[in-house]
């Protein structure tokens, strides 16, 4: 504890109030920013940096608002019984409610978040606090007030060097006694710069560099994710459509078995077939009843699969446009934009993946030569000066001529440098990894690429069988019928034909879906989705038409 031998004058008394006064205002004023203010600072911050990394990756096209909105569940407009939707609403849906669309947002927001962490560390950085007490010393007894503050400034610099500075104020005041008071304040200000290991730009820039390029693979994850959710909507949206062809077609067989089993029992009665027949007909009959309910369950079932694609709650209804599927039907297959070497070149320059695969392997590369850096031997030089006040009943300027200056070097030589050692050695085992990941993933996109080809001209050609077959199954069913009407074959005939009837529209709908998606799939390898944002609608998926004369 500190005491003076002069009695507290009046101008000391008023200082220390008044210090104290600015002390508390100006942590108060500090403390009183609003959160809120503070957030929509972050927001702008964050929206420059997406904004920026979009005209740095895709720089023919507009950037998008990326910025997050609250979570709402979706519910159904009130008068509205069902949902009734298309292919283009159901993707502007998914694009507002998928939950997976929204994680992946999210998931690129706060690679964006930590890029603003990084580069705050390269701004500089105020610090301050204060404390105070009321403490009484019982064998004085004195009561005395203390009150100690300090406000600072840091500041990194891409030479390696650190600045920090502070000023503190201190103050010491007796409430009982002979009522003294202290006043004073500190100034302490320091320049360290590395001169070998821990100079190198590349190495002391390694967090913010690092920070930038994986806002860069977040953003063309996110590109990538939103094509993925156009074909695992659409996929969805045709698999209901499917379903729903399935069920109405099982709808048709059980009214057409239903028909054959009443022709065969009024035939029986007449003596034209015999009654085996007619059991075979309530055999078939049955067995059309067993398939619809199952088809009604898988339709049903898919119904769910999409709401869930959708992010929508399970128990809303939905109702979807038949006629999308019957408008794929009529419409022509889409070929190759172009032959299968040009294709896997033009993958290979504008896979966003595969941009990322090589630019981590260009990261790896990268901490081979920071790892290095960190074997050579460290020698820092210090600037550093501090300066005081002397200590009085009222504030004093600093007596900089009175102050504390230094220059210190300070180094340390590599003798054990195990742990770095390592770590470079680590580095190198991760830049050979980085290599073959790149040889693989290229190997991969060709493979993919290839297996995609094959399965768009497989797809095509089992469409085609797929129509003959339809065709040739319906001439079967009604020549066995008038073969059957004539008595010429029994009931089985009739029964079997119609299976196969059933058998090939359910096929030739598999088939023109298959070859939809294949196509989807196909463009998504070539990077050749282009895909709207706000309602992930692409060109790809426009519909072409089948030129006058020509089958689809």
């Amino acid at each position: 504890m500190k005491t003076l031998s002069k009695p507290t004058s009046r101008v000391g008394s008023r200082g220390a109030r008044l210090g104290l006064a600015a002390l508390v205002g100006l942590n108060l004023a500090l403390a009183g920013c609003r959160t809120a203010t503070r957030l929509q600072r972050l927001e702008r911050r964050t929206a420059e940096a997406l904004e920026a990394v979009q005209r740095q990756e895709f720089s023919d096209s507009a950037p998008e608002d990326l910025r997050l909105e609250p979570y709402e569940r979706f519910a159904l407009p009130e008068g509205v019984e069902a949902l009734h939707l298309d292919l283009r609403q159901t993707l502007a849906l998914g694009a507002r409610h998928s939950r997976d669309y929204q994680n992946a947002r999210e998931d690129l927001y706060r690679q964006a978040l930590s890029l603003v962490s990084a580069r705050h560390d390269w701004d500089w950085i105020p610090a301050s606090s204060f404390s105070a007490l009321v403490g009484r010393n019982l064998a004085g007894p004195d009561t005395r007030a203390d009150l100690d503050a300090d406000a600072g400034v840091s500041r990194r610099f891409l030479s390696g060097a650190r600045l920090t500075g502070s000023l503190a104020f201190y103050s010491l005041r007796y409430l009982s006694g002979d009522r003294e008071v202290s006043l004073g304040t500190l100034a302490d200000v320091s320049l360290t710069q590395p001169l070998l290991a821990g100079s190198n730009r590349e190495a002391i820039r390694e967090p913010l560099t690092q920070a930038e390029r994986n806002l860069v693979y977040a953003l063309r994850t996110f590109v990538r994710e939103r094509k993925r959710l156009l074909i695992t909507l659409a996929d969805d949206y045709y698999a209901v459509l499917s379903a729903l062809d399935s069920l109405e077609i099982a709808r048709r067989n059980h009214r057409n078995l239903r028909d054959s089993r009443e022709r065969s029992e009024a035939m029986a009665e007449s003596g034209r077939v015999p009654l085996f027949q007619v059991d075979q007909a309530r055999q078939r009959e049955l067995d059309a009843q067993a398939s619809l309910i199952a088809r009604e369950e898988a339709y049903e079932a898919s119904k769910d699969t999409l709401k869930q694609a959708l992010g929508l709650p399970i128990e809303i209804p939905i109702e979807l446009e038949r006629g999308d599927l019957e408008q794929l039907a009529k419409a022509a297959l889409p070929r190759p934009p172009m032959e299968f070497e040009q294709a896997a070149a033009y993958a290979l320059a504008h896979r966003l993946d595969w941009a990322t695969t090589r630019d981590r392997q260009a990261d790896a590369e990268r901490q081979v030569r920071i790892t290095a850096d960190a074997l050579r031997a460290r020698l820092d030089v210090t600037l550093a000066g501090r300066a005081s006040s002397p200590s009085d009943d009222h504030l004093r300027s600093l007596a900089l001529d009175r102050g504390d200056y230094t220059v210190r070097l300070g180094g340390e030589l590599p003798l054990d440098r195990t742990d770095e050692l390592i770590a470079h050695r680590q580095a190198l085992i991760s830049a050979d990894q980085r290599a073959r990941a790149v040889d693989q993933a290229r190997d991969q996109i060709i493979a993919d690429l290839r297996s995609a080809w094959r399965r768009l001209r497989s797809s095509e050609q089992n469409h085609q069988i797929q129509r003959l077959s339809v065709d040739l199954a319906r001439q079967r069913v009604e020549s066995t019928e008038l073969l059957f009407q004539a008595g010429r074959i029994n009931i089985r005939e009739v029964l079997d034909a119609q299976d196969s009837l059933i058998a090939a529209e359910n096929a030739l709908t598999v088939a023109l879906v298959q070859h939809r998606m294949t196509w989807l799939r196909l463009m998504y390898q070539l990077e050749q989705l282009p895909t709207e944002p706000d309602t992930l609608w692409s060109p790809a998926l426009a519909l072409q038409t089948v030129p006058d004369g020509a089958t689809p």
